[in-house]
């Protein structure tokens, strides 16, 4: 018994001394590596993202080697057996006889166990980062998604704006070739004049370069040819409510430009003609069928027969003209007026600061603005009865002061800034 209890002793020494020693072989393989936990293991699981089967399958490769690892060099619990005693005795001989080779196979697992953590940490990473570039490029894809139906719908939004743009040049382009062809056509059927005309002929040409800019001018400014009918309409009552119109009361517009007050006379059945300088502006009359000719307003006057004419028109022509020329018009008009007939020049109104400060200079052949006073002067000195000065055209109620608050100082400004853009001289033959 003693023999075998001192063996017992004796072999249960060496088996600490070799649970001993493994341990601390364990130790110092772990202090600078320890398996990932759990926790960590399920790291990725975390973030809400799955791994793939592959991966998986890498990561319980990883937990068996480490349980398998820590099980190398244990001990095996004791059956209560006398068999399974005398097994147990037999593997700690066993253990004992390999103790040289167990720490190899430690090291052994524990190398492959750490390189395998390695290797499945660079796949999750790689993992990750193809995880977010694929994000990324979602989300860039989405980005341009919404950037290519911006760029879309503002493409569909500004293609029937400019589709209407390009149709109006071109219609503008259209219109000004056709009057230029017409003004080149009129003026190479012109005859020849005779006796000393010849000498005068360059000088009259020359008048004439400057057609087709001013009947752009005119487009560009004047306003649509039915804004300018509404404006004229306000003359058709003196007119009809003296007679005058008729066969016997024929109206004659000079200076006539595009025509509108023809137009509009016509559509009220009343008779009128009308003469200007410009060929354009007469061209386009022509291709309405509006009566015109070419004719000097004063020369076309003096040449009519005396008292043959209900009344002379004219819109925006004296403020073209110097003080003897206007003297001429006026005395001219009043020649070819029968008695009852009625002479009408309208004009820009100066009293009206906007419009004596800038909108007048906007027609390069404007020479000065005549005030009402001296219109209504110069009318009266050259025969003219029952004159009166008609103010036309103030701008909107919505566009001026406000004089609820501002009293007299915001009526005068509004007067002097805001009040009748044009006026018209109106004048009776006896």
């Amino acid at each position: 018994m003693t023999g075998s209890n001192g063996d017992r002793s004796l072999a249960y020494i060496l088996l600490k001394v070799d649970n001993e020693i493994l341990q601390q072989v364990r130790d110092e393989m772990q202090q600078s590596y320890k398996p990932r936990d759990v926790g960590q293991q399920a790291g990725h699981a975390r973030t809400g993202r799955a791994l793939p089967m592959e991966l998986a399958e890498v990561r319980s490769a990883i937990a068996a080697l480490s349980a398998s690892y820590a099980l190398v060099g244990q001990t095996p619990p004791e059956p209560p057996t006398f068999r399974g005693r005398m097994g147990a005795k037999l593997v700690k001989l066993v253990q004992r006889l390999l103790f040289w080779y167990t720490p190899q196979i430690v090291h052994f697992q524990y190398s492959a166990l750490r390189g395998f953590e390695a290797m499945l940490r660079v796949f999750e990473a790689m993992l990750r980062a193809f995880e977010d570039q694929v994000t990324a490029a979602a989300v860039a894809t989405a980005r341009a998604g919404v950037l290519e139906r911006r760029l879309e719908a503002l493409r569909l939004q500004s293609l029937p704006r400019i589709d209407r743009e390009i149709t109006r040049l071109r219609a503008q382009q259209r219109v000004q070739e056709e009057r230029m062809a017409l003004a080149i056509q009129m003026r190479n059927e012109l005859p020849e004049p005779s006796g000393s005309a010849p000498a005068q002929r360059p000088w009259q040409e020359d008048l004439h370069k400057l057609d087709a800019l001013y009947a752009a001018l005119q487009d560009e400014f004047r306003g649509s040819r039915q804004e300018v009918k509404e404006r004229l309409s306000v003359y058709l009552p003196k007119l009809t409510g003296a007679g005058i119109g008729s066969d016997s009361m024929p109206i004659l517009d000079v200076g006539c430009g595009r025509g509108e007050w023809l137009e509009l006379l016509r559509e009220h059945q009343l008779q009128a003609a009308g003469v200007d300088l410009n060929r354009v502006a007469l061209a386009i009359c022509q291709e309405r069928g509006l009566p015109v000719a070419e004719a000097e307003a004063v020369a076309h006057l003096q040449s009519l027969p005396e008292a043959s004419l209900g009344a002379v028109t004219g819109f925006h022509l004296i403020e073209h003209l110097a003080l003897p020329q206007l003297l001429d018009l006026l005395d001219a008009a009043w020649r070819a007026l029968k008695p009852g007939g009625i002479a009408i020049f309208e004009t820009p109104n100066p009293n009206n600061m906007f419009v004596s400060s800038r909108y007048f200079y906007i027609d390069p052949t404007h020479r000065h603005p005549i005030p009402t006073a001296l219109g209504k002067f110069l009318a009266e000195a050259r025969g003219f009865e029952r004159v009166e000065i008609l103010e036309l055209h103030p701008w909107p109620a919505e566009q001026r002061v406000d004089t609820s608050t501002g009293g007299v100082v915001a009526a005068r400004f509004n007067e002097c800034f805001y009040g009748p853009q044009d006026y018209a001289i109106i004048g009776w033959k006896a």
